[in-house]
């Protein structure tokens, strides 16, 4: 596990080169609060683009001695050293079928992540955008939250999910077919 305090320093760093949001699992790592990550840290960036900025993102990575992959979607990836683990850093922006809608980005929140303060989307988003990309993984982790909710764990406003999977556009009615499945009734 890397622990929070670890990877508030990269994000601090990272906030160096652009603006960005937590969007992926770290979210629900952060809701349960735990005190690291097992997984790679999702950033939504919003003020380069992973495309026409790639030479600063390459000499970004270079400068802090920081290897360079790429996501399943082809956008930057940062292996970070960390102790004797490596962090997986993953930056997105809206391309193809990944689509964070406006309305995620705005309603996100500030969340410490070790001394750093960083910019987090909240859970009913977090649900909305696992439902929308819905690969096997991502029906267990909703299938996981749903138990969570159960156990009282977790709580989600239902009224901000209604609201915001229409922002899903085309998708969400598919969204909202494929969390009434999993046990989150609208």
């Amino acid at each position: 596990m890397i622990p929070f305090s670890k990877v508030g320093d990269v994000l601090r760093e990272l906030s160096k080169l652009t603006d960005f949001i937590i969007i992926g699992d770290t979210v629900l790592d952060l809701e349960l609060k735990r005190k690291g990550t097992e997984s790679d840290v999702d950033v939504f960036i919003t003020s380069i683009s992973v495309f026409t900025d790639e030479d600063r993102i390459d000499a970004f990575s270079e400068e802090h001695g920081w290897d360079l992959g790429k996501t399943p979607i082809d956008t930057p990836r940062l292996m970070i050293p960390v102790d004797d683990e490596q962090l997986q850093l993953d930056l997105y922006e809206n391309i193809q079928d990944f689509f964070v809608p406006p309305i995620v980005i705005e309603s996100s929140l500030e969340k410490k992540i070790g001394d750093y303060t960083a910019k987090a989307i909240i859970l009913e988003d977090y649900l909305l955008l696992k439902a929308n990309a819905f690969r096997d993984e991502d029906e267990e982790e909703i299938k996981n939250i749903v138990k969570l909710i159960g156990e009282g764990k977790l709580s989600i406003d239902k009224e901000i999910l209604s609201k915001h999977v229409e922002y899903f556009e085309e998708n969400s009615n598919s969204v909202k077919d494929r969390l009434n499945s999993l046990g989150i009734k609208f």
